[in-house]
């Protein structure tokens, strides 16, 4: 494997991952290649440590499959597959661990009982997805990809400057209601902050496209119920959507 900066101890701080794939679509019975990146509002910084990683296969017809990791190529893990037919395909890259964080400043991948002097340990899960189209000009209906956390697109196409793609964002089935959705964009300068958004009672909220670009739309959900006495104190999640769009 090749060397890598690891910067896995930054899902603390707010580092997670997201998948892209900057073609309009695939062809059935040809591989198709999709990056996952690591780093904060699609700034790449690092990458995580594969073994806290899983990948799987959502086909049009709702059959889900493993996928396999390949290692690190410059600053991605690269994902492949070779689609059967047409449809619109979703990958999915799920990242799960638990990071200790010490009195002394130390970020540690154990659970609570393991650390002498724990400040606090954090359970983290994160959901990196994307929707491959195979075939041209695909629109419709996409299948979930499940998970306690989702970005639901309600409907897929082709998507351009002007136009407005909708969400839902849902917690355990639920409409996640007053959450905030950040929509970035991958080609901004650093200067640009990302567009911010609450849910409505619906768990909805839309997004207007204001010029050609990566996309990656972003939710995060903190429960604090869920608790395991010496191991971790809270669960954080992240879900991460990645749209390109073109002129």
């Amino acid at each position: 494997m090749k060397k890598y900066r690891d910067t896995t101890h930054l899902v603390i701080q707010g580092h997670e991952g997201w998948l892209e794939f900057r073609s309009t679509h695939g062809h059935h019975d040809s591989p198709v290649d999709v990056l996952y990146k690591w780093g904060h509002n699609m700034k790449v910084d690092g990458l995580c440590r594969k073994e806290i990683l899983k990948a799987c296969l959502i086909e049009p017809d709702g059959k889900k499959s493993e996928l396999a990791i390949g290692d690190p190529d410059d600053t991605a893990y690269k994902i492949t597959f070779i689609p059967e037919g047409s449809g619109f395909y979703r990958p999915l890259v799920v990242a799960e661990g638990i990071m200790t964080v010490t009195v002394d400043g130390q970020y540690l991948s154990v659970p609570k009982k393991e650390c002498e002097f724990a400040l606090e340990s954090i359970a983290y899960t994160q959901y990196a997805s994307a929707v491959i189209p195979v075939g041209h000009d695909l629109e419709g209906n996409v299948q979930s990809v499940g998970g306690n956390l989702e970005l639901v697109p309600l409907s897929w196409r082709p998507w351009s400057d002007g136009d407005t793609i909708e969400l839902q964002v849902k917690y355990k089935g639920a409409p996640a209601v007053g959450t905030q959705v950040a929509m970035i964009n991958g080609m901004a300068d650093d200067k640009d902050e990302p567009q911010l958004k609450d849910t409505d009672s619906e768990g909805k909220v839309a997004f207007t496209f204001d010029k050609p670009g990566f996309y990656l739309a972003l939710v995060r959900y903190i429960d604090n119920d869920d608790v395991k006495e010496g191991y971790y104190d809270r669960r954080n999640y992240t879900a991460t959507l990645f749209i390109l769009v073109t002129k």
